[in-house]
């Protein structure tokens, strides 16, 4: 899990959705264009939905998710979501980032934020 910082707010989403979003997100800000997208979200411990306009001008960043006790029985991934992004940044012109999905690695990417790397 991830919080997406988007604005002054704060939603938190699933680290493929996240990894999805930011590469939409830079692929529309090349090409000059912005899009309407719905995303799923953690709204009180409970799967919701969120839209979010990106475009050039977007500021987005993402964090690990504090209390990760109180995110990890809600499943906030959506593989259709991701594609749909992916395919959509690909008629941009955009090339996406190679990166594995945190499910076909068994463990959470997003530990790796607090990991020790030196």
């Amino acid at each position: 899990m991830r919080e997406l910082h988007y604005g002054s707010g704060v939603m938190t989403v699933s680290f493929d959705v996240c990894s999805a979003v930011f590469d939409y997100a830079v692929a529309l800000a090349n090409a000059g264009k912005t899009d309407r997208i719905t995303v799923p979200v953690l709204i009180d411990g409970q799967r919701g939905f969120s839209n979010l306009l990106l475009g050039p001008n977007t500021q987005l960043y993402c964090s690990a998710v504090p209390d990760r006790a109180k995110t990890d029985d809600t499943d906030l991934d959506d593989a259709a979501l991701v594609g749909e992004l992916s395919r959509k940044g690909s008629l941009l012109g955009a090339h996406p980032q190679v990166r594995p999905s945190s499910g076909a690695l068994g463990i959470d990417l997003a530990d790796l934020d607090t990991a020790d790397l030196d």
